[in-house]
């Protein structure tokens, strides 16, 4: 990397920025998380590679602009690590995976950078740049932390509900004189919201759920352009009767 941002090196490399380098840090880290959903190995570890590129290329910039290197990077999370898990290399001791999270999240707010956020509120530590729906479910775990949630799930899953009666009750106001578009999207998002809030009570991520539904939704379209192009029909010309047809059999093969 200290080569390819040198003068002998590449000018691409060379005009690249943090800021700049940004969408390619995203990129190449969506590109590992579809390569895992796929359980495709040689894919993961070349992925994984394009993200370390990433990390490193970022330390180079660091370091020519005297802010830190990739050793400063290495080390601070070696010491991160040894630091919060010591009932491994330490003699503390903990009772199961539940008493590492809470050691975890004890020794998290005692650090430096934690410490400067006393006062300061729980919503200041969620990342503005997090996709919308990782941002959702951030800011829910963020407020459960300080105590702001439901022990339980049913009542989470029955607020959902209730937000769909609500998103209804608008859909019924609607007319030709008020389309109440903004009512809509405002329910809408809670609808939404509610949702994450469901996924994260049973204990899963509702991003990858939802890229979960859009893989399994595009695999069971294309199998159903497919068996258009088998009858020689286009699919606008099949007709939605049978079009759901065919998505039964295709739904039933996947």
């Amino acid at each position: 990397m200290a080569t390819l941002r040198s003068p002998e090196g590449c000018p691409w490399d060379r005009q690249q920025t943090h800021q700049s380098l940004l969408p390619y840090l995203v990129e190449e880290s969506h590109e590992y998380i579809d390569a895992a959903q796929a359980d495709d190995k040689a894919h993961m570890a070349e992925e994984l590679g394009d993200v370390l590129f990433q990390v490193v290329f970022h330390s180079q910039v660091a370091k020519e602009n005297g802010d830190f290197s990739i050793d400063d990077v290495v080390q601070g999370i070696c010491e991160k690590m040894i630091r919060r898990h010591p009932h491994v290399f330490g003699d503390a001791e903990v009772d199961g995976s539940n008493g590492v999270v809470r050691q975890w999240e004890r020794i998290k707010a005692q650090e430096k950078n934690n410490l400067s956020m006393a006062g300061k509120s729980a919503m200041d530590k969620v990342s503005r740049s997090l996709p919308t729906l990782a941002r959702a479910q951030e800011i829910q775990r963020r407020a459960a932390k300080v105590g702001f949630d439901w022990v339980e799930a049913e009542p989470v899953f029955d607020k959902a509900v209730e937000e769909f009666s609500e998103f209804r009750a608008e859909m019924q106001a609607v007319s030709d004189e008020n389309r109440n578009v903004d009512r809509l999207e405002d329910e809408f998002g809670d609808i939404m919201f509610s949702l994450v809030n469901v996924a994260r009570h049973c204990g899963f991520n509702a991003a990858l759920a939802l890229e979960r539904a859009n893989s399994k939704f595009e695999k069971r379209f294309r199998k159903v352009e497919s068996m258009c192009r088998e009858q020689g029909k286009e699919m606008k010309d099949v007709g939605l009767e049978g079009l759901q047809q065919l998505w039964k059999q295709a739904k039933k093969n996947s």
